[in-house]
């Protein structure tokens, strides 16, 4: 399917998903639900753990944030930064700190922390480049950057029927305002050019169910995007017809690969 512009969509913010919307809340919820467990247990694996300082940038729901709250506190530190930070409201009673601040353009501290994490942020965000180098100087000596990133490897060929259709659609929005479906699978070198070391990654590529949270989480999606992919010539019966795929239980699906990449600071090089 060919798709109607290649112009960049009006008035689109630095991050393509804002989470200024009625569903925001729950999407988030089921977002966390679905990918927190694989989070904090690669988390676990590189030693986060009480005394340890922490940055969650893009903490969205906060529900990992809240997590590094019960393991690093006390002892450490907790920093939740969100450009909008209304669903991180209840951090700062289980001791976590919580900054509204744009991941691009406002100061993040350098140097100051032993863990450095987001997920699914970067590939939505234009200026994802000037974000990672920000990331990875705000790595104490010896700190770890953890990074989980969606990549389109593989759904554009091979994801049939309706929701393939509106995935593709989508992801093509996304990209014109700003966002980048295969750069997540090129993290490894870029955390190389930045001198970080022990670089490691994986890629898992979730499967779920119809009826499913995680399929709750893409039929919200196509509800949250709809009225960007319309003007792309997506037909609403078609969304709807995705929508409807998404609730029944007897279809299987997969997302887009989700892509972990980590790496340590060795020393206080300027990046």
């Amino acid at each position: 399917m060919s798709w109607s512009s290649e112009t960049p969509l009006p008035g689109t913010p630095h991050y393509t998903l804002p989470n200024d919307w009625d569903f925001a809340a729950e999407r988030l919820a089921l977002l966390g639900a679905a990918y927190d467990p694989g989070s904090i247990a690669l988390a676990q694996r590189l030693g986060v753990s009480a005394g340890w300082r922490c940055l969650e940038a893009g903490a969205g729901g906060g529900s990992f944030a809240r997590w590094l709250c019960g393991t690093a506190l006390p002892g450490g530190r907790v920093l939740a930064v969100d450009a909008d930070t209304r669903h991180l409201t209840d951090l700062p009673a289980l001791g976590g700190e919580v900054a509204q601040l744009d991941l691009v353009t406002d100061e993040i501290p350098a140097h100051a922390f032993d863990f450095v994490h987001t997920r699914f942020v970067l590939l939505h965000i234009a200026d994802r480049d000037i974000v990672l180098r920000r990331l990875a100087r705000a790595l104490a000596p010896g700190g770890i950057l953890l990074l989980e990133e969606g990549d389109g490897l593989g759904v554009p060929a091979e994801m049939p029927g309706p929701f393939g259709e509106v995935w593709r659609a989508f992801a093509h929005s996304t990209e014109l305002a700003g966002a980048n479906q295969s750069w997540a699978r090129t993290l490894p070198t870029h955390l190389n050019s930045l001198g970080l070391t022990d670089i490691q990654a994986e890629a898992e590529i979730p499967l779920f169910r119809g009826a499913s949270p995680t399929a709750r989480v893409w039929n919200l999606t196509w509800t949250q995007s709809r009225n960007a992919l319309i003007p792309l010539g997506i037909p609403p019966t078609l969304i709807t017809a995705a929508q409807a795929d998404l609730e029944d239980d007897q279809q299987w699906f997969h997302a887009p690969p989700t892509i972990r990449v980590w790496a340590r600071k060795a020393d206080l090089t300027d990046l």
